[in-house]
């Protein structure tokens, strides 16, 4: 019956307890971040364009990935800091060469964070899902996430 209860206790503070941290690094654009090492990494899309990574309950998720700029840095960060069809924007930022965006879509927070890099080149992104009724679990988890995102050096990218 105790072991039951303790593993019930770190099964709902999992979230929470991320003492360890694993960094993914995306080959074709650069952008990396760290990610809770509990956490699955799901299969590499067909563009390596970044990963997704499943929580152990598969009730939250991250996804770490870059693409190219497309229009102007403007364009590009007016379209970012948008909300999707669904969302309720909480909290938004923008500065020179990144944006936050953060809501509910339902029952559901999400976070984006992305960097402009590379002479206005590449988007470096995190995008964050988890259950609104957990938020307090996850609050800590998504900052860490967030402050690790950083842009680097890919295969595709060729910086100025």
């Amino acid at each position: 019956m105790a072991a039951r209860f303790a593993l019930a206790l770190v099964l709902l503070a999992g979230p929470a307890l991320a003492d360890s941290w694993r960094s993914y690094h995306n080959d074709r654009f650069g952008p990396t971040a760290d990610y809770p090492a509990g956490w699955t990494m799901e299969p590499e899309p067909e563009n390596n364009d970044g990963r997704r990574f499943a929580s152990p309950d598969g009730d939250a998720s991250v996804s770490i990935y870059g693409h190219f700029a497309l229009d102007s840095r403007e364009e590009e960060m007016a379209r970012k800091a948008e909300a999707d069809e669904g969302e309720t924007v909480a909290y938004s930022a923008k500065r020179a060469n990144w944006v936050v965006l953060s809501g509910t879509r339902g029952d559901r927070i999400f976070y984006r964070k992305a960097l402009l890099s590379c002479g206005d080149q590449v988007w470096n992104n995190i995008s964050i899902e988890y259950p609104a009724q957990d938020k307090a679990k996850y609050d800590k988890l998504v900052a860490h996430m967030a402050a690790s995102l950083r842009p680097g050096i890919g295969y595709n990218i060729t910086c100025k």
